[in-house]
This record gives structure tokens, C-alpha cells and sequence, in this order.
């Protein structure tokens, strides 16, 4: 080789070498990924939220900061009344985002339909169930899969106004109590104390035949949707508790605004409406004058399961081109315990994971109610979450839930219901197939 011809190389090589870093640096450098995320506007619980989604940022942050070049990005104010459409339109489109909240009442559907991506074989990597509450893992499993995972539990509860009851001869029950007794100090509270011929003192206002068929542990459909048991013993039992509660009042509607004025014993509330209570009129009183407590929900037997537990959920897209990203947020919404704790400060239901329930910062928030001493604490929300249930999970379930909640209730105001049962049963029987 001549030494012009070396000459001409070395140039060459000296010229090339940097473009060939560089184009190598381009090749390996990090790529810039956009998770898309579905959520909407304000609760879940349909309750005010003065801060939207200030969690959800926060959580955002704290992601990409963890994971430089990826960008979590969704499409702000969706109202939940519109959520469900918009993410039906995105579905329909081959747009859904790669993580997204399931809309109230439409789980069944799009894990029956494939939308949902399973997260069996990730759980088993990256999750210890057992961290979660039970009742809040489950909400998430459709067929004994795993398609989702609950951000939020809002179970509900029995709240007493305790100064009447203290009035009314009781002491405060147990977090085992029966329906008997439920219905013994209804009964005697409701009454006429100032001898005018109206009743101005009531027991109980805002229980539902639902609550009441919890008590007596009857879960009308099978988990599969393919049988309803209605015309039952145990529903018998329930109506009959309903119209002994509804005859204590005769004629006269017991409203929620008498028990904010501390005229009745006994609401059944969920913890979102619990956590946002105002009484009316708003512009009068910030809280009630009275002082409260609230008790699990009473049952026939201290072995059922009183406590029904409605928990928001969030999926992976079973399209998602990024399923390890996607799930690495999806359990720092869930799994998190700083997301979580922050959840149980801004929001207004509770944490989903049972250490976080259990942490002094919660004890510390749920007593920042001024509803009394011990109003709330952390070991009866935990003793409703480990006795809570779950709804059944089938793909028809609400809309036939919807119709017995308009024949029961419409049974139960004519008072028909004993007659009514086995036609209610043969008409849901037949939306089931």
C-alpha cells in the first residue's frame, strides 16, 4: 500500500469514526414513550372533591421522574356522568389508553368483551396480594382472573348519632351487632316526645331493601349470572325487617335533614359521604351539633358478611404496546404506599392496602372529622373491609340489578311484596338468559 493510499485512510477513518459514534449514540439512546392514561374528573363517589386529581399528578410526577423519557399524559376534565362514553368511543376507535379507570358499572363488560389485559402472570412477579384488603382485591377479578387492581374502597357503614342514643337508653353497639337489636332501638326511639300527635323522634332514615338483604347474607345471583335466588326464606326475612322499619314511621317521611337537625338514631352512609358530610343548611352549621360514632353494618349472624364495599379500579389496555411501563403505573397507583397515604389525605374514601389503613397518619386524618371523640376509628374501618363483599360479576349483572331495585322497591311501597317475590324472580330470570 502507498503512502498516499495510507494517507487517504487514515483520513478517512479519522473523519468517519466520530459519525459513527454518533450514530450509534442515536441508535441506543433512550426512547421517548407517552403512556396515555383514561381517568376522570373529581370522585368516584359522586361527593364534592375540592382538589381533582392532585393525587393523580403528584403520582404522575413522581413516575416519570423514576422513569426519564417516559410521559404519562391524559385528557383533563372528563366528567364521570361522560367518562363512560368517552372511553367506550376510544375502544370503539382502537384508541384506549394504556392504563384507564374502569367506569362505575361497566368492569363486567369490557373484561367480557377482551379490553382488558390479564395481570395474573404480573401479580405473581411484582404483588403480595395479601397487602391488599381481600374485598378490594376481588373487586378486580372477573371468572377467577385478575384484570384489574382497586385504587379506592368506599364501604359503607352504620352512623349513630350518639347523643340520642345515650338519650334513648342504649349504649353504643358492638361491632357485631344483630338486626335485632338494630331493629329493638329503632323501635323504641322512634316516637312523639312532646305529645303533639306527630312523631319528632325517629330511628332509623336512608336503609334500603340492599342493606337489608346483607344482613341476611343473601347475594340474589350466582357468581355466574346464571341463577337468582330471590323467592327466598332469607329475602322473606329482609322484606319483613324492611316493612317493620318503614311501618315505625306510619304515615310521616324520615328524611336525611331530620337526622342532620338530630332528630334520628340511626343513617346507613357510605365513608365518602361520611367523609364529606355537610348538614342543610350549609350556610347555618359546618358539621351537626350532635355527637357521632359509626359501627359496621348489623347482620342476622355475626359470621355474614353485612358490609357491601364498591372500590375503583384501574386496567391495562389489553392493546398496550408498553405493558411493562404501563404496569409499573398501574402499581404505583395501587401498590404505592405514598400514593396511597396521600389518597387517604386528598380523597375521600380509603386506602385499599391494609398497612396504610393501619399507619398513624390515618388515625390522625380520620379523627379530623369533629364529629366527636373516636367518631370513626382505624380498627372499625378494618373490621368492615375484612367483613365486606364484592357484587357478583357477569357480564348482565347491573342492568338486571337496576330492575329489581325499581320491582322491590315499587313491591315493598304497595306492600305486595310477599305475593310479589316469585314474579319478580321469573321476570330477572328471564334478563338472565
Amino acid at each position: 500500500m502507498t503512502r498516499r493510499r495510507r494517507i487517504n485512510l487514515a483520513v478517512i477513518f479519522v473523519i468517519t469514526l466520530p459519525c459513527l459514534f454518533l450514530l450509534l449514540s442515536w441508535m441506543e439512546r433512550p426512547r421517548k414513550v407517552t403512556l396515555h392514561l383514561g381517568i376522570h374528573e373529581g370522585s368516584s363517589w359522586d361527593v364534592p372533591q375540592g382538589q381533582n386529581n392532585r393525587v393523580l399528578d403528584d403520582i404522575i410526577k413522581r413516575f416519570e421522574k423514576a422513569h426519564p423519557g417516559v410521559d404519562v399524559v391524559y385528557e383533563s376534565g372528563i366528567r364521570k356522568s361522560d367518562y363512560s362514553d368517552w372511553l367506550s368511543g376510544r375502544v370503539a376507535a382502537g384508541q384506549q389508553p394504556d392504563v384507564f379507570m374502569i367506569p362505575e358499572n361497566d368492569f363486567n363488560l369490557l373484561t367480557s368483551i377482551g379490553s382488558l389485559k390479564s395481570l395474573d402472570a404480573l401479580v405473581k412477579q411484582d404483588i403480595n396480594t395479601n397487602d391488599f384488603y381481600n374485598v378490594s382485591y376481588q373487586a378486580g377479578q372477573y371468572h377467577d382472573k385478575q384484570f384489574a387492581l382497586p385504587f379506592e374502597s368506599n364501604p359503607i357503614m352504620m352512623c349513630i348519632n350518639k347523643d340520642l342514643l345515650k338519650k334513648s337508653g342504649f349504649e353504643v353497639p358492638d361491632a357485631d351487632w344483630s338486626i335485632s337489636d338494630f331493629y329493638k332501638i329503632a323501635r323504641s326511639a322512634t316516637k312523639d316526645t312532646d305529645s303533639d300527635g306527630q312523631l319528632d323522634q325517629f330511628g332509623i332514615v336512608g336503609y334500603n331493601w340492599k342493606n337489608a338483604m346483607a344482613a341476611y347474607s343473601n347475594q340474589m345471583f350466582s357468581e355466574d349470572g346464571s341463577q337468582i335466588h330471590l323467592n327466598t326464606n332469607k329475602t322473606k326475612s329482609a322484606m319483613d325487617l324492611m316493612m317493620k322499619l318503614d311501618a315505625l314511621s306510619g304515615t310521616q317521611e324520615v328524611t336525611s335533614q331530620d337526622f342532620d337537625q338530630g332528630k334520628v338514631i340511626f343513617r346507613p352512609m357510605t365513608m365518602a359521604e361520611y367523609r364529606t358530610y355537610k348538614p342543610y343548611p350549609y350556610h347555618i352549621a359546618k358539621y351537626s351539633t350532635f355527637e357521632w360514632t359509626c359501627v359496621p353494618m348489623p347482620s342476622a349472624d355475626k359470621d355474614v358478611k353485612a358490609t357491601q364495599v364498591d372500590s375503583s379500579l384501574f386496567a391495562l389496555s389489553s392493546q398496550t404496546k408498553h405493558t411493562r411501563l404501563a404496569w409499573e403505573l398501574l402499581k404505583i397507583l395501587t401498590y404505592d404506599e405514598h400514593s396511597q397515604q396521600e389518597l387517604v389525605k386528598q380523597s375521600q374514601g380509603i386506602s385499599v392496602l391494609k398497612d396504610v389503613m393501619a399507619s398513624e397518619d390515618t388515625s390522625d386524618i380520620l379523627q379530623e372529622d369533629n364529629f366527636g371523640t373516636d367518631s370513626l376509628r382505624v380498627s372499625t374501618v378494618d373490621h368492615m373491609m375484612t367483613d365486606g363483599f364484592n357484587q357478583p360479576k357477569f357480564k348482565r349483572f347491573n342492568t338486571v340489578y337496576e330492575e329489581a331495585d325499581y320491582l322491590l322497591t315499587k313491591s315493598l311501597l304497595e306492600e305486595t311484596v310477599d305475593t310479589d317475590l316469585a314474579i319478580i324472580e321469573k321476570k330477572l330470570l328471564q334478563r338472565l338468559r
